[in-house]
């Protein structure tokens, strides 16, 4: 991997509970601290422990995230943070997705990760919002330009692994008016893209991001285990983007 400078500038394994020191204190019905679906919903997420048999990545708890039927809208079961981090970053996070590709529709999506600009305190700066997600079987993104990312991994594009852990790590800089952002599956790059949504101040900085249980209300099943995410700085742009940055 190639070298990322200083100690991560934010990190979470869901080892101090819920919100922690860590996730912003914002739930929206879909936390469940027993680990059962919250009253009237198709989704939730929880804190799950390595000694009930979960699949924990590392330490002893990790992200669970999961839907029983389908939804008039949008699952969102998942914690945020909103933060004031400068770019370029690095963002590696460990995800399990445990799901049936074949009960999906081609237009169906489970999200991974989502990161934007907004400062939503002081209502200042565009939203440059893009996401990382798996549609049709496959890592895509979203926002960006193009839209869906252009994808530079192996081909023919493999389906994402189920049931495994995966490292995916993205390289993220806003640079004021413009952006770009890289993804490495398992140390493989994967998609590239420019963000171009940005303008002014905060145009250089990470705000809100969020990973986890996010899909379209069409999709009925699924669970996707999350651990050990990590944020770190970097001292300038990478120059050379075919190896993975590493956050300690």
């Amino acid at each position: 991997m190639a070298g990322c400078a200083g100690q991560p500038t934010w990190h979470s394994g869901f080892e101090n509970g819920f919100p922690g020191s860590e996730w912003l204190n914002y739930d929206k019905g879909a936390y469940s601290a027993d680990g059962d679906m919250p009253a009237g919903r198709a989704s939730g997420w929880t804190i799950v422990d390595r000694e009930a048999g979960e699949p924990v990545f590392s330490g002893r708890h990790a992200y669970k995230g999961w839907i029983v039927r389908a939804a008039a809208d949008n699952h969102r079961a998942y914690p945020g943070i909103h933060v004031d981090i400068p770019t370029p970053l690095v963002n590696s996070f460990m995800v399990y997705l445990d799901a049936d590709y074949g009960r999906m529709r081609a237009e169906d999506w489970i999200h991974f990760g989502t990161w934007g600009n907004h400062d939503a305190v002081a209502a200042s700066g565009r939203w440059a919002l893009h996401t990382l997600a798996v549609r049709d079987r496959r890592l895509e993104f979203a926002h960006t330009a193009p839209f869906h990312g252009e994808y530079i991994g192996p081909r023919p594009q493999p389906e994402f692994p189920l049931r495994r852990w995966v490292r995916l790590t993205a390289y993220i800089h806003y640079a004021g008016t413009s952006g770009q952002v890289q993804v490495w599956q398992d140390g493989v790059p994967m998609l590239r893209a420019d963000v171009s949504a940005l303008i002014g101040n905060p145009g250089t900085r990470l705000r809100t991001a969020h990973w986890g249980m996010y899909a379209n209300g069409g999709v009925d099943h699924g669970v996707q285990y999350n651990d050990e995410i990590n944020i770190c700085t970097l001292a300038g742009p990478l120059t050379e983007l075919t190896r993975e940055p590493a956050c300690p």
